[in-house]
């Protein structure tokens, strides 16, 4: 069994991480993380006023980037239940519906290139406030439109500023994010499509009942409320210590870390920290590590990019889209027609989801992303293969009791899916990707996420309209498969700082805490030969 488990990486890191812990001299690899000490050392975060301020400025300045997702599907959702919705476009079905739903992923899909560009050579603040201020415009010709093509338009300008600040906030988030508090924070960006979520589905729920366009028109304008509390906040924030000195800015990197991690003192862990990252960005120029070409020109950037493609297909293959987009269509199948009704179910299981998923974001550094992955992808497959038996055995026999079991599954389905494809998939893509081509890389995300989504809300409908339950076995097959690569190639990164997660996908040529040591070194004699200097003045 052990040789099989040789042959794949995240089996065999298991296995030497297990043999290191008896080695006198461990490599570099599973060597403890001096930085990961320090961080556990430092006081929790609502304890440092510092700290407070970052997390107080960082959620509205980025966080929420997450939140029109989350709104937009659940809008999507329940404006199928909005009369004057249905009515005046016409009452889309099949791949009419998939259309107006998808639209927003192809205006993401399209501005890919762009985002990475805006946040690596202006930063990553101004990538969002790009973003924020084209979804803005894109929120009120949604809110304006008087045909289905120009809301299909508004939804793809919305979609175009989407990417800008998906791209950029993660990024901005864990590169500025204290080292105890990185993980939790970051995970938490995802979760928040959820509150988007919850938000859309009660103001749908509310403005369903006003007798005229205006009951889909007063939602569909609130989508740039995100993006408004965005402007509002982003600059006030510092930016990416690490964007910073890859620009040649170190002592205004120096200033934000010692402000936000140190409060206001230069700490062992903010020299430690400042040195990785400069040894870091030093490193990865040397190598070119600084182009698109870059991305897949080594094993390292070729298996980074396999996992993050893995995350923006896996997050939304796994079945959740047709609950995120098509819940009124799957409870028209299990007898639940009453408009009303769906739309409380809808609401109900946004607050269920949120705080499912919220949970798991602050306990992802204790548990492990690893094992998250393994529990959420084999307790899908099973739940979701359950759920389409129920299915068919409603469409057989129209028993109550189905309907019931499968109304039951389908939040049973949604625990596993947000114990880790909410709060890991974002969190987890921008902290195995290094600095040089984190920003390429999240955009490499968005892409494949949107086309995942594209695909998946242009056929689903389809699917749903002419196979029924049926259509479920093709999520059930792509479960397996998702439970099979989860457990061979999805590595742990628990325990590491943000630049020493490289040695796990480049070997012990990328690891940086030796060169960091050196530089931390001529650091102390600096301050020292300074010292001297300056005391004789003093006598």
């Amino acid at each position: 069994m052990d040789a099989f488990r040789r042959r794949f990486p995240a089996p065999r890191q298991k296995l030497l991480e297990r043999e290191a812990r008896t080695s006198p001299s461990p490599s570099a690899t599973y060597e403890p993380s001096k930085i990961s000490q320090l961080a556990k050392e430092a006081p929790s975060w609502y304890k440092v006023a510092s700290r407070r301020r970052l997390y107080g400025l960082l959620f509205p300045a980025a966080i929420v980037s997450y939140m029109t997702s989350g709104y937009d599907g659940s809008m999507m959702n329940s404006l199928q239940t909005v009369s004057y919705w249905d009515d005046y476009f016409g009452r889309p079905r099949g791949s009419t519906l998939g259309l107006v739903s998808a639209v927003i992923a192809l205006g993401a899909i399209c501005s890919t290139p762009f985002a990475p560009w805006v946040a690596d050579k202006y930063g990553r603040r101004m990538g969002i406030t790009v973003g924020s201020i084209i979804m803005i415009v894109g929120a009120i010709v949604q809110c304006e439109s008087k045909n289905f093509a120009m809301f299909c338009i508004a939804r793809f300008i919305l979609g175009f500023g989407l990417s800008f600040c998906t791209t950029a906030s993660p990024s901005l988030v864990t590169e500025l994010s204290h080292p105890k508090e990185r993980v939790a924070v970051t995970a938490v960006c995802n979760t928040c499509w959820f509150l988007g979520s919850i938000l859309a589905a009660w103001i749908t729920y509310g403005t369903r009942l006003i007798p005229s366009t205006w009951s889909w028109r007063i939602p569909s304008l609130l989508q740039m409320v995100p993006s408004l509390i965005q402007l509002s906040a982003i600059w006030f924030l510092p930016e990416s210590p690490r964007w910073l000195i890859s620009n040649d800015r170190a002592d205004e990197a120096m200033a934000a870390l010692i402000q936000y991690h140190g409060d206001g003192v230069q700490t062992e862990l903010v020299q430690l920290e400042f040195a990785e990252i400069c040894a870091a960005i030093e490193l990865e120029k040397s190598t070119g590590s600084t182009t698109w070409k870059s991305m897949v020109s080594s094993k390292g950037n070729r298996y980074r990019v396999f996992i993050v493609i893995c995350m923006g297909t896996f997050s939304q293959w796994s079945g959740n889209g047709l609950i995120s987009y098509y819940l009124a269509r799957i409870l028209d199948s299990i007898g639940i027609t009453n408009k009303g009704t769906q739309a409380l179910i809808n609401g109900i299981l946004s607050i269920w989801n949120f705080g499912i998923a919220l949970t798991s974001a602050f306990l992802t550094e204790r548990i492990g992303r690893r094992p998250l992955f393994r529990i959420s992808t084999i307790g899908m497959l099973i739940i979701f293969t359950v759920w389409t038996i129920c299915s068919a055995l409603f469409a057989q026999t129209g028993a109550n009791s189905a309907a019931i079991a499968v109304l039951v599954f389908i939040f049973i389905f949604q625990f596993f899916y947000c114990i880790a494809f909410s709060p890991l998939p974002v969190a987890y893509s921008v902290e195995i990707l290094s600095y040089s081509v984190r920003a390429k890389g999240m955009a490499t995300y968005v892409f494949s996420t949107k086309v995942a989504v594209f695909v998946n809300q242009y056929v689903n409908p389809i699917g749903l309209q002419k196979a029924g339950w049926r259509y479920y076995i093709v999520y059930v097959v792509i479960l397996l498969i998702e439970s099979i690569i989860a457990y061979l190639f999805f590595l742990e990164t628990k325990g590491k700082a943000l630049e020493e997660i490289s040695v796990l996908f480049d070997g012990e040529e990328a690891d940086v805490k030796a060169i960091a040591s050196e530089k931390l070194a001529i650091m102390e004699d600096a301050t020292e030969e300074h010292h001297e200097h300056i005391l004789p003045k003093g006598n």
